[in-house]
């Protein structure tokens, strides 16, 4: 069952609830360390789009997306990371229910020193009380 983020998703308000796409990243972050299926699928609209710089990927399952997810933390360096923390750069409003945002992943070691970074770019749904990841576009 996808988890329900409080705040005024779902409705034409015009403005997202920041706090609620805070967790909504945090929780991300643990989901895709867990390596959970269940949880990738409640949290991306599945098929969802991985825009590279040499190629896009359709992600068709939770596995697709994991896939991808181990290569990223590979590819910065990041593999022994014990912990992954979001931080908001930016959001972009995309009509009512569509925010473009782009989020700094912090990879901590187990004393929380950062041992890498990356950044990612997202355009997430809102509604039904959460978020739901449909593109993917690291940022370099």
């Amino acid at each position: 069952m996808p988890r329900v983020y409080r705040g005024r998703m779902g409705t034409p308000t015009g403005s997202y609830d920041r706090e609620a796409l805070s967790s909504f990243l945090a929780d991300l972050g643990l989901v895709l360390g867990s390596e959970d299926l269940e949880a990738v699928t409640d949290r991306y609209d599945l098929p969802a789009l991985f825009v590279g710089q040499e190629a896009s990927t359709v992600l068709t399952s939770p596995e697709e997306v994991l896939v991808l997810s181990r290569r990223s933390s590979v590819a910065t360096g990041a593999r022994d990371a014990v912990a992954v923390l979001p931080e908001l750069v930016s959001v972009e409003e995309v009509g009512w229910a569509l925010l473009w945002i782009e989020v700094r992943w912090s990879y901590r070691d187990e004393l929380a020193a950062e041992t890498a970074d990356e950044r990612c770019r997202y355009l997430l749904r809102r509604g039904r009380g959460t978020f739901e990841v449909c593109v993917v576009a690291p940022v370099d």
